[in-house]
């Protein structure tokens, strides 16, 4: 807050971290009051107006595989920040999926509350077996019936925290090695889909024939 107040900016903008979006936009306005108490916002709203706007010129195509969405706790849950996120994915990501429950009622990575990182004792494994197993079960199903195709699978998942334990499960279950499973953020997908990169930004398309045959194939 001071290198803020210092910089003269009109605003902090929250990038994809639950914890970050908990401890700068909820629990700060209780330590900061006044002129201390630079305006914050999540960056999802934003990254929503710009891209309904056509700021950006975007390639739905180059997103053209089976995509799901992970809530994270402190974003939709605690904040209620749930539909810009599902806007700009129905924009960018033609086979995006919900995952069931989702929005406020979807499961936690199992990672939570800095879970994701404990390496210590069986931490780690307490948190593939136990904590994070309903998440996976919640990607099986959304992928069901493109499971065991080539084609990349995206979990689609803006907060650090979540990242970490989503990597971790998919590492586990070799859900990546057996099945094309990815993991990421929702800003990647933007990115991948802006027309003025010649190559995916994506390096999992990178290295495949996908990008070849369903997106310059397809324009």
């Amino acid at each position: 807050m001071k290198a803020a107040k210092d910089l003269g900016v009109r605003r902090i903008v929250v990038g994809e971290c639950g914890h970050a979006h908990k401890a700068a936009m909820v629990s700060i306005d209780r330590a900061f009051v006044g002129e201390d108490n630079i305006p914050r916002e999540s960056f999802l709203p934003l990254l929503w107006d710009l891209i309904r706007n056509n700021v950006f010129k975007l390639d739905p195509m180059r997103n053209n595989f089976p995509v799901t969405l992970h809530d994270p706790c402190n974003v939709a849950r605690m904040m209620g920040v749930i539909q810009p996120q599902r806007e700009i994915l129905k924009v960018i990501a033609p086979q995006f999926r919900e995952m069931y429950p989702h929005g406020a009622k979807n499961f936690c990575c199992g990672g939570g509350s800095g879970f994701a990182i404990m390496k210590s004792f069986n931490f780690p494994e307490f948190r593939n077996k136990v904590t994070s197993r309903m998440k996976f079960k919640q990607i099986l199903e959304a992928f069901q019936g493109d499971m065991e195709s080539d084609i990349p699978k995206y979990v689609c998942a803006p907060c650090s925290n979540c990242k970490g334990a989503i990597r971790d499960i998919l590492e586990y279950y070799q859900a990546t090695a057996k099945f094309n499973v990815h993991y990421a953020g929702l800003v990647e997908l933007v990115v991948n889909a802006m027309v003025q990169f010649d190559k995916p930004f994506l390096e999992f398309l990178d290295e495949e024939e996908f990008y070849e045959t369903h997106v310059k194939n397809k324009k």
